[in-house]
């Protein structure tokens, strides 16, 4: 945990998903090394606990709905 929790300090950028444009095709559970996103409740939600902004999310998804963003900016990793 005490790792976990070292990772937003670390971070400089981190993913933001557009709920509008991501059609649950879970691409970006699959490449995620860090096991940081997860579908919750009918949407892909990013736990920021275990994320350290390497962006392959945003590569890998296929319909571009996960942007990268400088930390401390947006709410929740929400657009």
């Amino acid at each position: 945990m005490a790792a976990a929790a070292a990772m937003g300090s670390i971070r400089e950028e981190r993913p933001v998903v557009d709920l509008q444009k991501c059609n649950l095709c879970r691409e970006c559970l699959l490449y995620c090394p860090d096991a940081a996103l997860a579908v919750v409740d009918g949407e892909v939600r990013v736990n920021l606990h275990f994320c350290k902004g390497c962006g392959v999310c945003a590569v890998e998804c296929p319909v571009r709905a996960i942007t990268m963003v400088p930390e401390y900016t947006g709410d929740r990793g929400l657009v």
